[in-house]
């Protein structure tokens, strides 16, 4: 079953540049089932700069996946809703632009802290949906 297209959060770009395995082999696996997901292009740049940028190809690399979408600001308009979305929620600009992405499409993040979206999903007029990946039990 394919769900609506995911939107990476910046939390979860920031684990796959870093190299963490188990979530390569999870979005790998997503990508060959034809899952649709959305990479940020702001959220791109904070991985980056949290994972350093020695592991940006991996991000490269994800952006290149057959069935990832990169999403950028690419109209003024886009320009003033993630301002919006920067007022509403406090995220910093790249999560901000996950939530505008979120928002607009009414499509769930997906990320590994559920706890980090609680308050902003409720910033909007339609709560955001949120899909978290977590550890199974004993790892």
């Amino acid at each position: 079953m394919t769900l609506p297209p995911l939107i990476l959060d910046t939390g979860m770009l920031s684990e796959l540049a870093r190299g963490d395995l188990d979530l390569m082999e999870l979005v790998a696996r997503l990508d060959e089932q034809g899952q649709p997901m959305v990479v940020s292009t702001l959220a791109v740049t904070g991985a980056t700069l949290f994972a350093g940028k020695v592991n940006a190809d991996l991000l490269l690399g994800i952006c290149t996946m057959d069935s990832v979408t990169v999403a950028g600001t690419t109209t003024p308009e886009h320009g003033l809703a993630l301002a919006e979305a920067i007022n509403r929620t406090g995220l910093e600009p790249w999560d901000a632009h996950v939530a505008a992405l979120a928002d607009a499409s009414i499509c769930p993040v997906f990320t590994l802290d559920r706890a980090r979206w609680e308050h902003p999903a409720r910033a909007f007029d339609d709560p955001l949906y949120i899909i978290e990946i977590t550890e199974p039990p004993g790892d």
